[in-house]
């Protein structure tokens, strides 16, 4: 999900249009782009989570927004960079991991799927019952404050380059000086 295609795989179905550089929108933006926005959103929903009734709101807002950025993501890495061969996925995911980190594993693209899960779980509990989101145990809200931090950080600073990088570095900044220190977990 996170992993940025270094390249646009030749598999492209009959009469699809093949961006390539130099002709304005580049495929490549068009699958970082909302992986990035995303980032922002997540940022912003856990900079203002649980600070007051009306941040809160905006929270869930830009919570959701980053889902569904997401998801897009993801639909347009798969349609646009691997016109929808998931066994391509899974070998650039396990190539980009053995290149940056000295091992591939295939079940890492599955780790990311089953991120993508808690966070729209985690959405959803929080539209459908606002007050029960709110007051959860603290280890549940710790634990998966880590865990998102953590997917974000590989996803957005380790397998990032360049713009994203560096919004990715921001971002895990923001959330690690205003998510910790001055959340108040009920």
């Amino acid at each position: 999900m996170f992993r940025e295609a270094h390249s646009i795989l030749s598999k492209r179905g009959p009469g699809r249009r093949q961006y390539r550089p130099g002709q304005g929108v580049t495929t490549l933006f068009l699958v970082r782009a909302p992986i990035v926005l995303a980032t922002i959103a997540w940022a912003i929903g856990e900079a203002l989570m649980r600070r007051s009734p009306r941040s809160d709101r905006l929270a869930r807002v830009s919570w959701t927004v980053g889902v569904v950025l997401t998801l897009l993501h993801v639909v347009l890495a798969f349609d646009l960079t691997y016109a929808w061969d998931h066994e391509a996925a899974v070998q650039a995911t396990v190539s980009q991991t053995l290149a940056l980190v000295g091992w591939g594993w295939r079940g890492s693209i599955y780790i990311n799927y089953l991120f993508l899960v808690i966070w729209m779980a985690d959405a959803c509990w929080w539209w459908l019952a606002p007050a029960s989101h709110a007051t959860r145990a603290r280890w549940i809200e710790m634990t998966r404050l880590a865990l998102f931090t953590f997917m974000f950080f590989n996803g957005a600073v380790i397998f990032a380059s360049g713009f994203g990088r560096a919004i990715g570095t921001i971002s895990i900044a923001v959330v690690l000086l205003t998510s910790i220190a001055s959340r108040r977990l009920a």
